[in-house]
């Protein structure tokens, strides 16, 4: 079986899907992955082929420029009381946010369907964004597999699918390509996910964070209570440090007879003016073997910082600035999980309460159950042997290998 796997040039975005590549090839099939030609060095560093198509395209750049032209911040949007409104709102931030993802894919198409039709995978595989893989899987009419990030807060784009993918789909003579795909795989636990009605296959979430060392101090337990801050690297690419609070956490903290291990960027680093002697460790660290250690996680909401919490069954508090932290924030505050705090207004006095709060038991519990349910969904290989019973499926049915 030959599987494309296809993303955009977001790193992040490609590593949920690292570990079914793995599998894929571990059960001796043929993978190849497709995305714009800077993330290459991302994926020939987690171990796959890679294919970089099209012309360079660089979407944290394309954001950078666009924001500086606007002179604006993308800070959360407070929906409006109006049902219609509030949905039209959440269709923008949409539409919005896919526009970029359908520009980087019109950057690919041309290559990447070439290539596909020299190929002839039997299956596509592609994150939320990586739309050049239902676009191939539409022309080439095969299985398109969805592998989500974390919660399905994507899904409601099939229902302006045109006004996204338009541009992208008009050069192959087709209006939809059917951005959700033909299958969903899930790796949110049910607690965590939206309860929409929406059919989702489960796979077992399996942390990646890129290719790390681990470190030694990690081998040994904590003296006292470790924390976990983490913010990810989407805010400083975008030139958003304003919204990187790590060193806010940590101030509101300092005071407290904890360890505190910071897991930031070396870029990131400049960001502290004053380290606590509480402070353990500061700087880059793999997050799946730091969030092993701790007994609460403090981070901004990004679907791996918070996956990662759960399945190592560490209560968290989100501190949310952009929408889909704010998604992912809320849906982990009802869970019973974890805690959510919006970003813009916050005192390190909230951050601290909050922190407290979370040694609780209830919460502790909580986020064992979780931890329970993603260890209870099926591995992504066994999810490999699904995939082979869908293609096997569609050969037998008279469709094309």
């Amino acid at each position: 079986m030959r599987v494309l796997i296809a993303t955009w040039d977001i790193p992040g975005h490609l590593r949920p899907m690292v570990p079914l590549g793995w599998a894929l090839r571990a059960r001796g099939h043929d993978v190849v992955v497709v995305s714009n030609p800077n993330m290459v060095p991302a994926i020939v560093g987690a171990g796959l082929p890679a294919l970089g198509a099209g012309p360079d395209f660089d979407s944290f750049e394309v954001l950078r420029t666009e924001f500086a032209r606007r002179a604006w911040k993308p800070e959360p949007q407070v929906p409006s009381a109006d049902p219609a409104v509030a949905a039209e709102q959440a269709k923008q931030r949409q539409i919005i946010g896919f526009g970029l993802a359908a520009a980087a894919a019109r950057a690919q198409a041309a290559d990447a369907v070439a290539f596909a039709e020299r190929w002839r995978p039997d299956l596509v595989v592609f994150e939320p964004t990586g739309l050049v893989g239902p676009l191939i899987g539409t022309l080439l009419d095969i299985p398109a597999v969805r592998h989500l990030w974390s919660i399905d807060f994507t899904a409601p784009i099939e229902e302006f699918e045109q006004e996204i993918v338009g541009e992208l789909a008009a050069p192959y003579g087709v209006t939809r390509i059917g951005v959700n795909g033909t299958v969903t795989l899930d790796p949110a636990p049910a607690r965590l996910q939206i309860a929409d009605g929406r059919t989702r296959s489960p796979i077992r979430f399996i942390p990646y964070n890129g290719p790390t060392v681990l470190q030694p101090w990690l081998l040994a337990p904590p003296r006292r209570p470790r924390i976990g801050i983490t913010w990810g690297t989407s805010k400083t690419a975008l030139g958003f440090d304003h919204m990187v609070l790590a060193p806010r956490v940590v101030a509101a903290l300092a005071h407290r007879d904890v360890e505190l291990a910071v897991a930031v960027t070396d870029d990131q680093r400049k960001l502290f003016d004053k380290v606590p002697d509480n402070v353990v460790h500061l700087g880059p660290v793999p997050l799946h073997a730091l969030a092993s250690t701790c007994s609460v996680l403090v981070d901004g909401g990004g679907a791996g910082s918070v996956l990662t919490a759960l399945v190592n069954g560490v209560p968290q508090l989100v501190i949310s600035h952009m929408p889909d932290e704010v998604f992912h924030g809320h849906r982990v505050r009802d869970s019973g999980a974890g805690l959510n705090l919006p970003g813009a207004d916050i005192t390190d006095s909230d951050i601290d309460a909050a922190v407290q709060r979370l040694f609780e038991t209830e919460f502790r519990t909580a986020a064992s159950e979780l931890r329970a349910d993603i260890l209870a969904r099926p591995t992504p290989f066994e999810v490999v042997e699904q995939l082979e019973r869908l293609v096997g499926a569609r050969v037998h049915a008279g469709h094309p290998s």
